[in-house]
């Protein structure tokens, strides 16, 4: 058994990437790599996947090699410590093979020798900005206050190229790609700005993956970035006492942000419409086809929950209006086995039942009781993010569940006494 167990282990760790290089060559001729030791008359081989066990009488030789950190001290013994091309060579290659923290610091030490080392500052995740050195959040916030206020030359020749050097995670890069987004757009490269949107899109998440998809179809719909607006956006609206901004009807540029938001709404109100055409033939279709109605409405919702990433909470009162349909089917299934229930629990007062027939009716009623129980959790749970407009259904449904509960105790006891 303990070979088969070293066996599978060591195929599962031959493809994992180990930190350390001692060999281990067993007498039947396999090699396996890791930080290997020696006790009790066994073979310890530590590896990313964990530590095997090997028996000392199935080793052949052990061939021992200094792990990345002994090699690195070996290598910074060996240099010329006021060499700031070797240091970074050597920062390179600790940073290669994982040694992040020895690579900060012999980076560290470049900066001691030469302050403005771009490659050192670069490696440790600065960015040049109006000749002064700044970290990565700082360059971030700095080109979103550049975006804000216009300066788009600047940051898509100079300081966004600079970000993308240093980016490290996922998230950097979309936080990056997002002003590059936002920059092509405001500057007027409708083109560019869409390939961007799209990238992003790959890159997110729904919600947003969604919100960005829309942007680029619409920039790729009108590449010259001139959108007809059909009504004013948003409507005028007196708020303390001022009016609140509106775009005019009429052709605008979607360099605007304003414009863009117009365009966003319209694509989500064409969506809300379609989700309310099929709540329509849904709504037909519940007396007739339950399962056809309920399969409508989670489309409709599908295409609500798309409308609100565009737009957030634009179709919220439709979701709303949606689960209240589903509550409303749910619960007539709920009475037509509260029914069922009733029928049966009347058949329990009769004096000629078998114990066997009476054994079955608790069993069909517990049944029915639990697809009720069921019935109203999926209530529960449906309406749970709705609950300020839906707060009677929710209501009802907990004051069902602890009648429902309270049965389920009385048959319980009932097959338990007999």
């Amino acid at each position: 058994m303990r070979r088969k167990v070293v066996i599978i282990t060591l195929c599962l760790a031959a493809f994992a990437t180990v930190t350390y290089a001692d060999r281990v060559i067993l007498k039947d001729g396999r090699i396996f790599e890791g930080e290997v030791k020696v006790s009790a008359g066994e073979v310890l081989i530590e590896m990313q996947l964990g530590t095997i066990r090997v028996p000392l009488s199935e080793v052949k030789k052990i061939d021992r090699q200094p792990t990345f950190v002994e090699q690195f001290k070996q290598r910074l013994s060996r240099i010329n410590r006021t060499d700031a091309t070797a240091l970074i060579d050597l920062a390179i290659w600790a940073r290669e093979k994982g040694l992040h923290k020895q690579c900060k610091e012999v980076l560290e030490e470049v900066l001691e020798l030469q302050p403005d080392n771009e490659l050192a500052r670069k490696l440790l995740g600065f960015v040049r900005v109006d000749n002064k050195w700044v970290r990565f959040a700082d360059a971030l916030q700095l080109a979103q206050a550049k975006l804000e206020a216009g300066q788009y030359k600047v940051l898509l020749e100079k300081l966004l190229p600079a970000l993308k050097e240093i980016t490290s995670t996922e998230l950097e890069v979309v936080k990056v790609k997002q002003i590059e987004a936002y920059a092509y757009l405001r500057a007027g490269h409708f083109v560019r700005a869409a390939k961007c949107f799209k990238e992003l899109a790959e890159k997110t998440s729904p919600p947003e993956s969604i919100r960005y998809k829309v942007i680029s179809e619409i920039l790729t719909e009108h590449p010259r970035g001139m959108y007809v607006i059909s009504e004013p956006y948003p409507p005028t609206a007196m708020l303390f006492g001022s009016a609140a901004p509106a775009v005019s009807p009429g052709p605008a540029s979607l360099r605007r942000a304003e414009v863009l938001q117009a365009a966003l709404r319209d694509r989500a109100k064409q969506i809300i419409k379609q989700g309310r055409d099929l709540m329509k033939q849904a709504k037909k279709l519940e007396s007739v086809n339950s399962d056809s109605a309920r399969a409508k409405y989670a489309a409709a919702e599908k295409l609500f929950e798309k409308a609100d990433a565009i737009v957030p909470n634009i179709a919220r009162s439709w979701r709303v209006e949606i689960v209240r349909r589903r509550i409303a089917m749910i619960t007539n299934d709920i009475n037509t086995q509260a029914a069922k229930f009733d029928a049966l629990k009347a058949k329990l007062g009769k004096r000629d039942l078998t114990p066997s027939a009476y054994a079955n009716l608790i069993y069909r009623m517990q049944v029915l009781l639990k697809r009720i129980h069921e019935d109203l959790d999926l209530i529960l749970k449906i309406a749970a993010p709705y609950e300020r407009e839906l707060i009677l259904d929710i209501t009802d449904a907990k004051y069902r569940l602890q009648r429902i509960r309270a049965l389920q105790e009385v048959l319980r006891q009932e097959v338990n006494g007999r």
